[in-house]
């Protein structure tokens, strides 16, 4: 599986909508989640497990769990993850 895009809004820490996208790495990269503590980097994790699964990855968060917050009340919790598998 290579992933392509994670799109999330109003999930984890992330208010609005975030997009990462994957796809403009080169094929063979490899890539790494880094950055200091709080910035996220379970969060997108999550979203990946959240959007194949229908759960977080870590048993610490429920699914119900992963709504920011400080998101607008009108602005709906999503996950949308595109991948390749093979060819397709």
């Amino acid at each position: 599986m290579r992933p392509l895009r994670l799109t999330m809004q109003a999930f984890g820490p992330f208010a609005g909508t975030e997009v990462i996208d994957f796809a403009a790495l080169p094929r063979t990269a490899l890539f790494l989640v880094s950055g200091p503590t709080g910035a996220g980097k379970s969060t997108v994790l999550d979203a990946i497990s959240f959007a194949l699964y229908g759960q977080p990855c870590t048993e610490e968060r429920s699914a119900e769990e992963m709504r920011c917050q400080l998101a607008p009340n009108d602005l709906p919790t999503e996950v949308t993850f595109d991948f390749s598998l093979g060819e397709r």
